[in-house]
Order: structure tokens, then C-alpha cells, then sequence
């Protein structure tokens, strides 16, 4: 790791070497902090060296640009890995993939880009020769894979889609501990989890936010996550006069009650790879709003997976007005007399299903409260989809 920190490194399996940090932990804090405790701390290198990436880092350029500048610095201060391995797995883009190329001994070098690569704006030359080097780069989504077919035709044998790994199991047991808002609100609740940055967008929702407040409909934002533009969206949510319909909750170490207490889960991101918040919001059955970044579309037609509860894909102008519609499709529980003449709850939901020739059908569905299916009815034809994926709810292919 580049540091050993997070909020899941605790949860690392003991049986795992976890070994000691690229950079010393006072790196990563303000650059003004950073050059005194790196010093103080035996570490005058790294302070040179972040003093030059903070100056690389500001210099124009997006965001390939500056990654290119950064690990032209950094190369020269970090160490080789030092012993050889049967394979090295980078599991980001930008340093990550630099590092594993160019500093690990390993029979086979397999490299992870999480986002669409024309979205997130990488340095096409920059990044070819290091691509060239891996045995294998892997991506989240179909979506994700294309772009990098259109930026390295040549290497699109090297390309493959690995889905983000997702428990159920343990995201609903997480989801079970007691919850606390900060607030005494009991309307209704809008919630996004996400790194305060601009990529995700949080400042295209404000003023959704603010236009729907301004027309009474009576619902709070729940911001999870810290970032760099969080005093920028703070001043933003200010200006605009909902400072009190939108809470920043920070960093949360166990963030799925707050997920599973929610009325509806909202991605407002400008671009994505595969988030694994839209994942996990669908795991918890939630109703879930995005914008239509490049990518939305590999979203909505998973929901099946966990309990088939729908997501919705929108143009950024038009949030203001599909949100009301996803804090209105709370309450689909239903009671349904099941063939033995048992009342049960059941949830009635939209489902699109496929057969072995990739034709698809749309129709309606029904499943108990464990996420098993139940049964068909009401086929209304074949709909297009660009891209389909199936979870296997129930037997489907029994109702084709």
C-alpha cells in the first residue's frame, strides 16, 4: 500500500503480509504539516519529494497530465519491491500501475482501471508503454472495457471486465447496527456516499435540492464521505439557502445502516466506473437516482441481482424533477396469497429477463422478503437494452 490506513484495514485476514508503506504517514497531510513532520520524522527525502509533487500537481494539465508529472517525481524516491513474486496485481490506475511496471520483479503483471478511462481524462501516451508491459488490464464494467478498446485497440486481447465483489450476506448483517443521523428529522431521506471531489458530482444536486425545497417537498440530503471540495459545497449549500436540508456526516466506518435507514439513494456523478455505493444500495432494495454518466447505463438493469428494486438513469437538468418520483415509490410491499392460501409480504417489482439467444422480455414479478422469486406474470414484449446482465432470480428461464 501506498499507506497503511483506511477504514477497512482492520478487517486485512491476519494471514496476510502486509508490507511496510511506500511513503511514511505524514505524506498524505497538508503540504504546509506534511514538510515539518516529514523532516521532523527522519524523512527529508519525502518531504522533497512531496514538495515537488504539490508543485507538479497544481501545474495545468487534467487529470492524466498531472498523474504523468507526479510519477515523474515519485519514481525517483520510492523502492523497488524486493524480492520477486509469481504476480503483481495494481489495483488502481495512475501510480499504482506505474509502480507495479516499473518497480516489482513478478512473472505476470496485471493491472485495474476503475473508471471509464475518456471520462476520467488519463494521459493516452503517457499510459501505452506501461499498458504494453502488463499481461492483463481489468475494468468494472463493459462500458469501462470499450473505452479502453477505443484508446489501445491494439492491446484489447489484454482487456478484461471483472465485477465489483460484493457480499450480501455481510452488507445486510452491517446494515443491522443502530443508526444515528444526528438529527431528529423523520421525513424523508435522500442519501449519497461518496468521495467529496468533483468527479462525483455533489455540486450538480445542490441546486436540484434547492429548487425542490423551494417548492415544499420535505426531504433531507445525508452526505457521507470527506473530500477536497467539502468546504466548497458547504459555502455552495450556504449561498443557496438549504445549509439545513443538506448534513455532511463525514468519514463513517460502517456507513450501511445509514444506507438501509434511507428512503431513496442518490449518485449525482459526473463520471463512474462501477460504484460499489450503487451496489450496495441495490443490495438494501433501495430506490436509487443517477445522473447519466457514461457508464449509468450498465446500472439499472442489475437490480434484479438482490431484489430487483429498479434504479433511474437521468440528464443532470432533469434531477430536480425525477427525485420526487423516486421518494414516491416507497411503500411496494404488498400482501399476496401464495398458492397454499398463506398471506406472506411480498414485493412486486419490474424485472427484465433474457434467454440463451440474448432476446429479452419485459414483464412484472414477484418476491418474498428473502429475495427469491415467486412468480411471472404480465409479459409485455421485448425491450432493447444495451447491455444485460442476469442474477438468476429464481428460476427465470422456467417462465420463457
Amino acid at each position: 500500500l501506498f499507506a497503511n490506513e483506511g477504514l477497512f484495514l482492520e478487517r486485512v485476514p491476519p494471514q496476510v503480509n502486509l508490507l511496510p508503506p511506500l511513503f511514511p504517514a505524514e505524506y498524505k497531510l497538508n503540504i504546509r504539516k506534511a514538510l515539518f513532520a516529514l523532516v521532523k520524522g527522519g524523512h527529508p527525502l519525502a518531504a522533497v519529494c512531496r514538495l515537488l509533487v504539490t508543485f507538479a500537481g497544481k501545474t495545468p494539465g487534467g487529470m492524466g497530465d498531472r498523474l504523468a508529472r507526479m510519477w515523474k517525481i515519485e519514481k525517483h524516491f520510492v523502492h523497488p519491491a524486493r524480492k520477486e513474486y509469481d504476480a503483481v496485481v495494481a489495483f488502481m490506475e495512475g501510480q499504482p500501475i506505474y509502480y507495479a511496471v516499473t518497480k516489482v520483479q513478478a512473472k505476470r503483471k496485471i493491472g485495474f482501471i476503475h473508471g471509464d478511462y475518456n471520462a476520467m481524462g488519463l494521459s493516452q501516451d503517457f499510459d501505452r508503454p506501461y499498458v504494453k508491459q502488463l499481461d492483463a488490464l481489468c475494468t468494472v464494467s463493459e462500458g469501462c472495457k470499450m473505452a479502453l478498446e477505443d484508446n489501445f485497440p491494439e492491446f484489447r486481447e489484454k482487456f478484461h471486465v471483472v465485477y465489483n465483489i460484493l457480499s450480501a450476506q455481510f452488507l445486510r448483517k452491517m446494515a443491522e447496527a443502530p443508526v444515528d443521523f444526528g438529527d431528529r428529522y423523520s421525513g424523508s431521506r435522500v442519501l449519497s456516499i461518496a468521495r467529496l471531489s468533483v468527479q462525483k458530482g455533489l455540486d450538480l444536486a445542490l441546486p436540484a435540492v434547492a429548487s425542490l425545497r423551494e417548492k415544499g417537498l420535505e426531504f433531507r440530503w445525508y452526505i457521507i464521505g470527506v473530500g477536497p471540495e467539502e468546504a466548497a459545497l458547504r459555502e455552495q449549500a450556504r449561498s443557496l439557502g438549504i445549509e439545513q436540508d443538506v448534513c455532511f456526516l463525514g468519514e463513517q466506518a460502517n456507513p450501511y445502516p445509514f444506507l438501509r435507514a434511507c428512503d431513496v439513494y442518490l449518485q449525482p456523478s459526473r463520471f463512474e466506473g462501477k460504484s460499489i455505493a450503487v451496489d450496495e444500495a441495490m443490495v438494501l432494495c433501495k430506490p436509487i437516482l443517477l445522473t447519466d454518466f457514461s457508464t449509468a447505463a450498465d446500472r439499472p438493469h442489475d437490480a434484479g441481482r438482490d431484489c430487483g428494486r429498479p434504479g433511474k438513469a437521468v440528464d443532470r437538468r432533469r434531477a430536480a424533477a425525477a427525485l420526487p418520483r423516486r421518494l414516491g415509490s416507497r411503500g411496494l410491499y404488498k400482501r399476496k396469497r401464495d398458492r397454499k392460501g398463506i398471506f406472506t409480504d411480498r414485493l412486486g417489482i419490474n424485472i427484465i429477463v433474457s434467454n440463451r439467444n440474448n432476446e429479452r422480455w419485459k414483464g412484472s414479478a414477484l418476491l418474498d422478503a428473502s429475495g427469491k422469486g415467486y412468480a411471472f406474470k404480465r409479459f409485455t414484449g421485448r425491450v432493447g437494452i444495451s447491455e444485460f446482465r442476469q442474477y438468476g432470480v429464481g428460476n427465470l428461464r422456467s417462465h420463457l
